[in-house]
Parts: C-alpha cells; sequence; structure tokens
C-alpha cells in the first residue's frame, strides 16, 4: 500500500439549533475531512475537528501548518501489511506535538485505508474482543432556556435517559439543578461541566451547596492549566473531579496524576490523538486507579462518532458514551451514512462511507490538493 495523495475539504454544516456552554456558543460545525487514497485507488477517511481552547489548533492552521508537515512525512511511503501501518502512527506521534486533532483525524484515514487494504476492522489495533453499545449520555447546555428546563427533563425522563450531564456557570445554576433535580427525582446523580468558568475558591463555595442535587462529578472546575485548583476542588468537596480541558496528550495526564488534580480522565478521540493515543491515556488512568468517561466533541460528523462508537466498545471500563450520535441529532445533515450496528458487518476500516455530493455541498471553500512531498495545490 502506497499513499499517493491527500485532499483536504473544508466543511461547514449547520445545526439544528445553538449549543452553548461558558467557553463557546456554536451554530455550526467546522471541520477538515480527510480523503487519503492509495495508489491502487483505495480511500480512507478521517475528521480533524480542532479546538484552539484544547490543543490550540484552528482550522486555519491545520491546513496551513499541521496538515501539510504532517504529509510531508507519509506522501509516497509504502506499507506491507497492517503491523507497518499501526508501528508507523505510532512512531510519529511523538512528532506531532500538540497538533492531536490533526493527528487524529490522519490515524482515522490511515486505519480506515489500511483496514480496506488489508482486510481488518479499525478497531482491532485496540483489541480483538468487542462488548456491547455503549448507552448514550445527554447533556443539558445553556441553549435549554431556564423556563424550558422541566418541560426538557421530562422528555429525556420519559426517554430512559440515566446518564446526564448539567452545563453549568450561569447566574441561576441553583436554581436550574433544583428543576432538574425535581423532575428526575432523587435517585438520579447529575455530572456538572463547568468548562473551565470558575476560580478554585468560587467553585468550593458553590459547590458545597449543590451537594444537596446527588451530584456525581464536577468536570473542568477551574482554568486547564490550574491544576493546583483541581487539586483543592476535589479535596475539600469530596466531588470527584474531571479532567476535559486539562487533558489531551500523555504529557498532561502525567500532570494531573504529579498534581493530584483528577479522579475522572474525559477521552474524546478528537482531542486525545486518535485511537492509540487515547488508549495510552485510558492505560496511565487505570494503572493510577482512577477513572475514564468517554464523550464527543460537540459538532462531530459521523467519522468521529463512529469512532468514538467503536473505541467505546473495544476498550473496557465505560458506562455511557456522551453525545453518542449527535451528528445525527445535531447536525443539520451529516456527510457520512449511518453504518450498521454491528461493527464486524459495518465493512473494513471505520465502516463509513461519505457521500461526495455531501462534501461538495457543505465545502467552505475549494479543497486541498496534496499529490507529492514537493507540490501542493488548492
Amino acid at each position: 500500500m502506497r499513499i499517493s495523495s491527500v485532499i483536504a475539504y473544508r466543511i461547514h454544516i449547520p445545526f439544528k439549533a445553538v449549543f452553548a456552554h461558558t467557553l463557546h456558543s456554536r451554530r455550526a460545525t467546522e471541520a477538515v475531512i480527510l480523503i487519503v487514497k492509495s495508489e491502487a485507488g483505495c480511500i480512507g477517511v478521517g475528521e480533524i475537528l480542532p479546538r484552539p481552547y484544547l490543543t490550540g489548533e484552528t482550522i486555519e492552521s491545520v491546513l496551513q501548518r499541521e496538515l501539510p508537515a504532517l504529509v510531508l512525512r507519509w506522501l509516497e511511503r509504502k506499507f506491507a501489511d497492517r503491523e507497518a501501518v499501526v508501528q508507523a502512527l505510532r512512531d510519529d506521534l511523538p512528532q506531532c506535538g500538540r497538533a492531536l486533532s490533526t493527528f487524529a483525524g490522519w490515524e482515522l484515514a490511515m486505519l480506515d485505508l489500511a483496514g480496506k487494504v488489508f482486510s481488518f476492522a479499525a478497531g482491532e489495533v485496540l483489541g480483538l474482543e468487542t462488548g456491547p453499545e455503549l448507552e448514550p449520555g445527554v447533556v443539558i447546555d445553556f441553549a435549554v432556556p431556564t423556563h424550558r428546563l422541566e418541560k426538557h427533563c421530562m422528555l429525556l425522563r420519559l426517554a430512559g435517559r440515566r446518564h446526564v450531564k448539567v452545563k453549568v456557570g450561569l447566574h441561576d445554576d441553583l436554581h436550574r439543578l433544583a428543576l432538574i433535580h425535581g423532575v428526575f427525582g432523587i435517585g438520579q446523580s447529575l455530572r456538572l461541566d463547568a468548562n473551565a468558568a470558575w476560580t478554585a475558591d468560587y467553585a468550593i463555595g458553590l459547590l458545597r451547596q449543590m451537594r444537596r442535587f446527588n451530584i456525581d462529578s464536577i468536570e473542568q472546575p477551574v482554568p486547564a492549566r490550574d491544576l493546583e485548583g483541581m487539586r483543592k476542588v476535589r479535596e475539600a468537596t469530596g466531588i470527584p473531579v474531571v479532567a476535559d480541558e486539562s487533558l489531551c496528550s500523555f504529557e498532561d495526564g502525567q500532570s494531573l496524576l504529579s498534581a493530584h488534580a483528577a479522579d475522572i480522565f474525559n477521552i474524546r478521540i478528537g482531542k486525545c490523538g486518535g485511537f492509540l493515543a487515547s488508549f495510552r491515556l485510558v492505560q496511565l488512568a487505570n494503572e493510577a486507579g482512577l477513572r475514564c468517561q468517554l464523550g464527543a466533541l460537540v459538532g462531530e460528523t459521523g467519522i468521529l462518532s463512529r469512532a468514538a462508537e467503536i473505541f467505546g466498545r473495544r476498550v473496557p471500563g465505560f458506562d455511557f458514551l456522551e453525545g453518542k450520535r449527535q451528528n445525527k441529532t445535531l447536525l443539520l445533515q451529516d456527510i457520512v451514512e449511518m453504518p450498521s450496528p454491528d461493527e464486524d458487518a459495518a465493512g473494513k476500516g471505520l465502516g463509513v462511507i461519505i457521500g461526495s455530493k455531501d462534501l461538495d455541498q457543505f465545502a467552505a471553500s475549494a479543497p486541498t490538493v496534496f499529490k507529492n512531498p514537493q507540490r501542493r495545490t488548492a
């Protein structure tokens, strides 16, 4: 298998409804879709969904710097088998630095391509055993106004949703939590997510008032680099702290452990560098006695969404998949056809199909084509 060309599509897909938290309010998703082609004409697909507040990447930096540098290292390379591709991905990961979203998209495209060429499911790099599908975890964000919370929660309860996360950081957080708690009842635990909105002292005071609502965890209560503040929150309140914005790279995980700053690692394929890097973070957490939860980036298309579902079925220890299939509920239209629920029946690689008309419909600019290490055209 030789990589002959790479096409990068910058896409813009509107949301059906706004999604908001303390760091951002989104009405659409912007991503880079990768099409990696082999000399024999097979293709692999990947998705890059950069977040500057996570890894520092932007759409512009991906297309102008991170992706061209990565493609330079891979174009024209030949691979004899699956093991050669996987080893090359492992070897290249340290070179990506903080460009973890770019590498995640590249890794997915390479595993999709290699899976089709060498006849294996992409998830096999994580393990041969496939577990049951994870239950969905839902998020109540700021786009749900306070006066509509009770009706919204009632619909979630009627739908049997058991894993509920609430975005916090508003002036009426306590009132909103009281409404939510009133609908779900005392037996329903709630996970909170502050998206780095608070100081440690403010978080401690507020969380002590919130404990009466059966709080299971607090995600990123303070800014990402404030590891001391995270430690203070978990020790002062006894509420488990989830590291999200603080956790992207393996080095981030090591720093969190050294600072005793987290109880739970939030794994998201698109911010943690793909399958292999995310798996290393899970292993790191397990060895330290920490838990992990699996989530999605807001606005993922079916490529990253599919990757998260595969990861959750191949890697044990997760109770739910937060944002599961949001590509169908949040995006105005997805670019990916829904695969079979049975991963083995979904084909080789990632088991996804992209419509070229959909890519053209949502393209924000002309695609960037990489044909060899010396030449790039747009």
